[in-house]
């Protein structure tokens, strides 16, 4: 008798206990203060609940509590002697049935509330009221003999009640930077949602989650401002509803002041709700400042300019100003007091823009500005850094948008012949072509960049060797083998080198790794191509210095490379005006094999559409001119390019030309031009009886009268040398005709 007790009595002190499994869960009372539970993994198993996304073990037990009024619920966990459990980890779920394990969802999960404590602590809030949440606690560390702790539930946010992308604080989107107060002190972490790939966020990050609405321009700019916490990241994402799916659209950690993170975007849907995470680097927490802000809606205008103003440095220009002057009006004046800013200015065709820049603030070789048409249209003016001092660019508005520049994919240039050469690359663009799904290495994306394109016309290595003229730091990427020109590139590189040293870097030196991050040594292995490839090349001034560097090529075991990526090399392409007709004239030097060309049409820029095609000559060593006419022309802006077709069916694309058609304008003819005293002006039909001024380069109205009838004589006697925008108006100022005249 004596021996059954004993074996009854060791049997019970090594039972699994209750709540070893889902459905034998202790209910926690949820209080307005911590008021602890004994919790023990005794003995305690393994559940079949999917493992969670946070932590490590095969020992858990279960708890209930049911979400209070207020919609927040708050779980914490304590070590408890003897044998005190001091890494554990928690996680949160809804569940539709406790003995059915797929039937769990994790809404939470957590295994350290901070550096120094490695007891989990989670937090939800804006979750409806009565909703019974199902709470795991397990071993993530200590050894077998690590079992106790308390455990207690509340009704009290832990401190950061946007824990919860269900319960993310509204941010406005304002025309001017509108900082609001913010914290990350009391989140936990909130793996649940797709890892936002910078700012080593992590088991023990603390993120916290804001909303916005994108404004009618598309544009939001999102800047962070340090307050007891210094070293911040954040990341954008696009979902349907709060509870997802979130589609990661771009992270950064430290593009803003200091070690802040930065971001901005020009191509958002307007009217769409976009997710912000924010967290310490790695598990900092503490106070920071939040704001977004752009132009909220779109001026009128036939089309639209849009002025970006950069701070390398994120302290603002000071007194610098930006002006613009439309049709010799006062300067309206632009300026940037943190990182970056955007302006939006409405113009007509015929309007004359004047944009001048006021050297007045410190620090300029940290600022630099682009003026760029609206909506991907093509970069106008980009002015460097430092920008120089007054009148920069003037124009005659045409609303037709420029070729890409090429610190877009598209408006990429092709290397030629191995031969070294030189650039500067000083800006990015007008496109936003790398992201987290492409950049590789390249964890800021784009800062000070070029593209670049390059084919072996025969296999062997490829290395290269980036010399900076003065200590900056050059980052690279490289794409491929690709079989035709790809913007954005898809996929990761296949070289990447983002060390933080400065320097020479390249391809070769003896490298053996393929990618390296901010801890290389600014060089990655040779390349082994084939002939016909094609590859695409991103050199990145990290630090956005505006200084040059040189690339000379290290071609081995007899590679070299072709002057052109397409099959056949195109010397030129146009697109014009003709009347009520848009005429594409192109010209080759060199084909082979060349089938057919494809005439490819778009109204945006991005969705082409065939239109008609013209025989390509097969083989040829000489010139051969092509032209089509589009009969049917879009109205507006109309974006073309030709997709050339090889015999074998291989194809590449050229670049793309844009030309703007809109019923009512013609051009002047101005006789004789050039000219040097008397201007005859020939207006067409619309625009007989017009007002006919004559604007200098600075946007001054230099010479102005009525026309009789279809003509008009001016003399020019007085006025300098250079070239001149001739303006036909109606009364009220709507441009009827334009044109341009040279002084001689």
């Amino acid at each position: 008798m004596a021996l059954s007790v004993l074996l009854l009595l060791i049997t019970s002190a090594y039972a699994q206990p209750l709540n070893d499994n889902p459905c034998g869960a202790i209910a926690l009372p949820v209080n307005g203060v911590c008021v602890n539970t004994a919790g023990t993994l005794l003995s305690a198993g393994n559940s079949t609940v999917p493992n969670p996304s946070c932590g490590s073990g095969n020992t858990d037990v279960w708890y209930t509590a049911v979400v209070p009024a207020n919609g927040t619920l708050t779980v914490n966990t304590a070590s408890a002697p003897p044998n005190g459990l001091n890494d554990g980890a928690m996680a949160f779920y809804t569940v539709g049935n406790c003995a059915v394990p797929g039937s769990f969802v994790e809404i939470g999960c957590n295994d350290n509330q901070n550096f120094l404590n490695a007891m989990p602590r989670v937090s939800v809030s804006c979750r409806t009221p009565g909703t019974t949440v199902y709470i795991r606690v397990w071993r993530q560390g200590g050894g077998a003999s690590a079992r106790n702790f308390t455990i207690c539930a509340t009704n009290v946010s832990a401190g950061a009640v946007n824990n919860d992308p269900c319960c993310a604080t509204a941010v406005p989107v304002t025309n001017t930077c509108n900082y609001i107060a913010a914290t990350n002190i009391g989140a936990t972490n909130n793996s649940s949602y797709p890892a936002p790939g910078c700012g080593t966020f992590g088991t023990g990050s603390l993120d916290v989650w804001f909303t916005f609405v994108a404004p009618a321009s598309g544009i939001a700019i999102i800047e962070s401002s340090p307050g007891t916490l210094t070293d911040g990241a954040m990341a954008l994402y696009s979902a349907t509803s709060c509870n997802g799916p979130f589609t990661l659209m771009q992270c950064n950690d430290d593009a803003g002041p200091g070690l802040m993170p930065f971001l901005s975007f020009t191509g958002l849907t307007p009217g769409t709700t976009y997710y912000l995470r924010f967290w310490g680097y790695g598990t900092a927490s503490g106070t920071f400042d939040l704001c977004i802000h752009g132009p909220t809606s779109i001026p009128a205008g036939q089309c639209v300019y849009m002025l970006q103003m950069l701070d390398s440095n994120s302290d603002g220009w000071g007194s610098s100003t930006v002006g613009i002057s439309l049709n010799g009006g006062p300067f309206t004046t632009y300026s940037v007091t943190g990182t970056y800013d955007v302006a939006l200015i409405g113009v007509n065709v015929g309007t004359v823009v004047v944009v001048q820049y006021t050297a007045s603030g410190p620090n300029q070789a940290q600022n630099s500005y682009t003026l760029q048409m609206f909506s991907g249209g093509g970069q106008l003016f980009s002015s460097g850094s430092p920008p120089a001092a007054g009148i920069s660019f003037t124009q005659t508005v045409t609303c037709t948008p420029p070729a890409a520049p090429p610190n877009d994919c598209s408006g990429g240039q092709t290397i030629c012949s191995g031969q070294s050469f030189n650039n500067n690359s000083s800006g990015t663009g007008n496109v936003v072509d790398l992201n987290t799904s492409n950049q590789g290495c390249l964890a800021s994306g784009e800062r000070q960049g070029t593209w670049y394109r390059f084919s072996p016309s025969s296999g062997g290595t490829v290395g290269f060797t980036i010399a900076p003229v003065v200590t900056t730091d050059y980052d690279f990427a490289v794409w491929g083998p690709l079989s035709s020109i790809q913007c954005p590139p898809v996929g990761q590189p296949l070289r990447c080198s983002y060390s933080a040293l400065t320097g020479n870097t390249g391809i070769g030196n003896g490298a053996a790794d393929v990618t390296e991050g901010a801890g290389g040594d600014k060089w990655v292995s040779l390349m082994n191509v084939t002939a016909g490839q094609i590859y695409m090349m991103y050199i990145d001034n990290f630090s956005t210095n505006g200084q040059a560097f040189s690339l000379t090529w290290q071609l081995g075991n007899g590679a070299s490379l072709d002057c052109t990526v397409l099959p056949i090399e195109l010397t030129s392409f146009k697109a014009e005006v003709v009347q009520d007709f848009v005429q594409l004239e192109w010209v080759t030097a060199t084909e082979e094999n060349n089938d057919v060309f494809v005439v490819e049409r778009s109204a945006d820029g991005e969705e082409f559409h065939p239109i008609g095609e013209v025989d390509g000559a097969g083989t040829s060593h000489q010139d051969t001119h092509y032209a089509f006419v589009d009969r049917s022309p879009l109205q507006a802006t109309s974006y073309y390019r030709l997709k050339q077709v090889d015999l074998d069916g291989a194809s590449g694309y050229s670049d793309v030309r844009s030309v703007f058609l809109r019923n009512g304008l013609g051009p002047l003819l101005l006789v004789p031009n050039p000219g040097n005293e008397l201007m005859r002006v020939l207006l067409p039909d619309n625009a007989a009886g017009a007002w006919v001024r004559v604007i200098d380069a600075t946007g001054r109205v230099v010479l102005g009268s009525w026309a009789i009838g279809d003509q008009l004589v001016l003399n020019t006697s007085a006025l300098p040398r250079g070239l001149y925008s001739v303006l036909a108006t109606t009364r009220e100022g709507a441009t009827m005709a334009n044109g341009t005249w040279v002084r001689e």
